[in-house]
């Protein structure tokens, strides 16, 4: 009899629902993976109808239009994510966010973006950017993407770390100054010469293992812990870059450009650890975790950053 009334209870109760709910065409697995892609979007007639106001005066002026990139909105618990578009205007890098029926915007001016950095843990791949925006407060965009579409973000890649002219890429010269890496960890070695840019000189380059801790032991065997993972850190003549290894076997790449670092320190921490400490405009702080071991490579990362730093105060002279 109970048995009987609950599914009498769910059968109305499913009624009701698809009643007020409409349907939804069922999407095969290729249909529902190319909803997670970036898109181009290459005129006014392609912009979304809640972003369409923003881009009326090129419409009405006959302006050229801005190389924009739209990333669709992701549903769950733990990382939702709204559909955002990011526009290149030269001078600017505008981020649109939709927030309801209608959408919020962060300008950051290119000299004022502190960092910029990609993500990619197999196709799930994220851009962030972090700067002080026209407002004059820090701000930070982070836009998600399938990672297949990352080919979309690096113009606005390169526009933001500011390369120059039209390089076809970093010198071989310069790449084989990872070559060193192959045996120690190749897809760092892959990883960082990737992300040079062309006529980027390396001033040192060094590669920290990840680091285990232990934590306790029992019956002889000793567990750890991780306190962090696989990184590397790269000087050039222009940023400083950094990559690390991602807890889903992913890959992270921070770009730092030289004239946004307000200070660069060492400070000594418990288990006989070092901290790199990157000070950024809008009280950003950046930290990086290594052994003692790596004290050399750091002390001369950071004599290199400061020689670089004078040469570069009496140029401006």
């Amino acid at each position: 009899m109970l048995s009987r009334f609950q599914n009498s209870a769910q059968r109305n109760w499913r009624q009701i629902y698809d009643s007020f709910v409409p349907k939804r065409p069922k999407l095969d697995a290729t249909q529902q993976t190319k909803l997670s892609w970036a898109n181009r979007v290459e005129s006014y007639a392609d912009v979304p109808e809640v972003f369409k106001d923003f881009f009326k005066p090129f419409q009405e002026a006959d302006l050229d239009f801005p190389y924009t990139v739209r990333t669709p909105s992701f549903e769950g618990f733990l990382h939702p994510t709204t559909e955002k578009l990011i526009c290149d205007f030269v001078h600017s890098i505008y981020v649109l966010e939709r927030k309801g029926g209608g959408y919020d915007v962060q300008c950051y001016p290119l000299e004022k973006i502190s960092y910029v950095g990609f993500r990619a843990v197999l196709l799930d791949a994220d851009f962030k950017i972090c700067g002080i925006t026209t407002d004059g407060k820090p701000g930070s965009s982070i836009l998600r993407f399938n990672a297949v579409t990352d080919y979309l973000f690096e113009p606005l890649l390169a526009r933001m770390r500011q390369a120059t002219g039209e390089s076809p890429g970093a010198a071989s010269s310069e790449l084989e100054k990872f070559d060193n890496w192959s045996q120690l960890n190749y897809k760092f070695m892959m990883l960082a010469r990737h992300s040079l840019l062309g006529g980027e000189k390396v001033l040192q380059a060094f590669l920290q293992p990840e680091i285990r801790l232990p934590l306790f032991t029992l019956l002889g065997r000793t567990f750890y812990r991780t306190a962090s993972l696989t990184h590397a850190c790269i000087l050039t003549d222009r940023e400083i870059i950094m990559i690390r290894e991602d807890y889903w076997y992913g890959g992270i790449r921070e770009y730092i450009p030289l004239r946004h670092v307000v200070s660069l320190s060492l400070r000594e921490r418990e288990n006989d650890l070092l901290v790199l400490c990157i000070q950024l405009p809008g009280d950003i702080q950046l930290e990086y975790l290594f052994e003692a071991s790596a004290k050399r490579d750091l002390d001369e990362f950071l004599e290199i950053y400061q020689r670089l730093t004078i040469q570069k105060e009496k140029g401006r002279l």
